[in-house]
């Protein structure tokens, strides 16, 4: 079996969102300290009262250059909102960067919101999705 612990780096009102950030990765170094296997990033967007956490891809490499032995996933990384090739890029890089300790998590989001917002028609998510995952497998 396996421990880990799912993080948002979540903000709070009145607290800036670098602090939020540090918050977040002094969590994660605590994580590693006490044994845990790994830690699961969230992607949200467009939600600053929630988290800060809009691009975990890049939360996700600092976490494994500042780690030793953590495993970093992402829980998930929201295919249809963006590039297949810049994620399959992305995620082949913080492979490397963390020396294996990657997990690449996948979905298409339960938050219709975020799809307004990018002008991406929910109703296309599933087609987008695996027409995404089909690209980057």
């Amino acid at each position: 079996m396996h421990f880990g612990a799912f993080m948002e780096f979540g903000s709070r009102a009145g607290v800036p969102e670098a602090q939020a950030f540090q918050e977040g990765f002094r969590m994660v170094d605590a994580a590693e300290e006490m044994g845990l296997d790994g830690v699961w990033l969230a992607e949200l967007h467009f939600n600053p009262a929630r988290s800060v956490l809009s691009s975990p891809i890049i939360v996700a490499t600092s976490i494994a250059t500042r780690t030793k032995r953590l495993r970093v996933g992402m829980a998930v990384y929201v295919l249809p909102l963006s590039n297949p090739l810049r994620i399959a890029e992305e995620v082949a890089t913080i492979d490397h960067i963390s020396e294996g300790r990657f997990e690449f998590g996948i979905g298409r989001s339960g938050f219709a919101r975020s799809y307004d917002i990018y002008d991406i028609p929910y109703s296309e998510s599933q087609e987008r999705f695996a027409e995404s995952l089909d690209i980057i497998l």
